[in-house]
């Protein structure tokens, strides 16, 4: 890899100086760096930038598309999509890289790729204590009033599967995908109290890699869904041909922390609306961006309580949508840009570190050079 700065000095008043004077020249300095440090200053720059202002779809070519099996996104986290296709079956991949990375064969017991969200689950996040991304797979048994939950997890660190201790399996699991937030995996569960279904959030925590209740709001129905929205955790709370409430948890783990940021009228939105999710604010905060039953996306303004369509060309009739923040992670092992695999520092020693090279960073452009690649 070659790489060079270019330096330039010119002088506004040279034509109308005396000719008797020196005259201040264009001079051109050519400096050539290491690929490390090249690789430091690429990982503080952003990746690109998009808007949804007269956008228009792109099909990205996945490096494992294939003619008759959709790719489904499992989750992501820093950048790194986890993608699930049947025929191949799991893999990671960075959009922004085109680096991917094929996981390997899951445990035979698990092997069960079409029927996630009825008997299987799964979920992709980020073990912040030991520095590492973990796929979780969880599978219902036949029988699960005489068997419990079997469950095995991924380390991108061991690039291995390991089995885990059973979940008991009185209640049931609500959607295929975990919703990853604050270092745990959450899904909506529900479990029969005499005639009624009393329904709960489990989260899995991928440090301690065991279960925990997270409470809900209060007084809240039986039709649910789950999101992640604005560093928050969501709830959709369905009424039938009427409205959709949404609760965000403001204080995470804290039950009375729960409150309803909004509803939306159903026929207002889709005469038949079977899902939505709001995905992110506007810049002003005045607006809420929705998907609705994976087919359109929508501006919901939360004062004037209207909604506006969002036009993207080429977009297809039916979709999936993530919101993730680029990076330059690379989706295997190699965790540091450079390519070297980060080492257990002290968190202080860590910072101070990085601080360091910040300050290198800084001071290096605040010279008034320009890459040129």
């Amino acid at each position: 890899m070659t790489s060079k700065l270019i330096s330039s000095y010119s002088n506004a008043n040279t034509s109308s100086a005396s000719r008797d004077e020196p005259q201040p020249q264009w001079t051109n300095v050519t400096v050539y760096f290491a690929e490390h440090l090249i690789a430091e200053i690429l990982c503080c720059l952003p990746v690109d930038f998009g808007s949804l202002d007269n956008a228009t779809a792109v099909e990205i070519d996945e490096p494992w598309k294939t003619l008759f099996h959709d790719t489904r996104v499992v989750g992501s986290f820093n950048g790194i999509l986890c993608l699930f296709n049947p025929e191949v079956d799991m893999f990671l991949w960075n959009p922004a890289t085109r680096k991917c990375m094929k996981l390997p064969t899951v445990p035979t017991e698990f092997r069960r790729p079409m029927e996630f969200g009825w008997c299987a689950y799964c979920g992709f996040g980020y073990e912040a204590v030991n520095d590492d991304y973990k796929v979780l797979r969880i599978l219902r048994p036949d029988d699960q009033y005489l068997s419990d939950y079997k469950v095995t997890v991924y380390s991108l660190k061991t690039n291995s599967w390991r089995r885990l201790q059973n979940i008991s399996s009185h209640f049931r699991l609500v959607g295929p995908w975990g919703m990853f937030l604050g270092g745990a995996l959450h899904w909506i569960t529900v479990k029969a109290l005499g005639l009624e279904n009393c329904p709960s959030i489990l989260a899995f925590d991928l440090g301690a890699e065991n279960c925990r209740e997270v409470p809900m709001p209060h007084k809240i129905g039986e039709e649910l869904s789950l999101a992640i929205f604005a560093d928050s955790l969501c709830i959709l709370e369905y009424h039938l041909n009427t409205h959709v409430d949404v609760w965000v948890m403001n204080d995470y783990g804290v039950g009375n922390s729960w409150c309803k940021l909004f509803s939306v009228e159903q026929p207002r939105v889709s005469r038949s609306c079977v899902s939505l999710s709001p995905l992110a604010y506007s810049k002003s905060q005045k607006d809420v961006l929705i998907v609705v039953d994976n087919k359109k996306l929508m501006w919901y303004n939360l004062k004037r309580k209207e909604f506006k369509t969002v036009k993207i060309a080429n977009a297809p009739d039916v979709f999936d949508i993530e919101v993730f923040t680029e990076s330059l992670v690379p989706p295997d092992n190699n965790f540091s840009c450079a390519g070297k695999q980060m080492q257990k520092q002290p968190q202080e020693k860590r910072k101070q570190q990085q601080q360091q090279k910040r300050n290198k960073r800084d001071n290096f452009l605040s010279k008034g050079f320009k890459l040129v690649l």
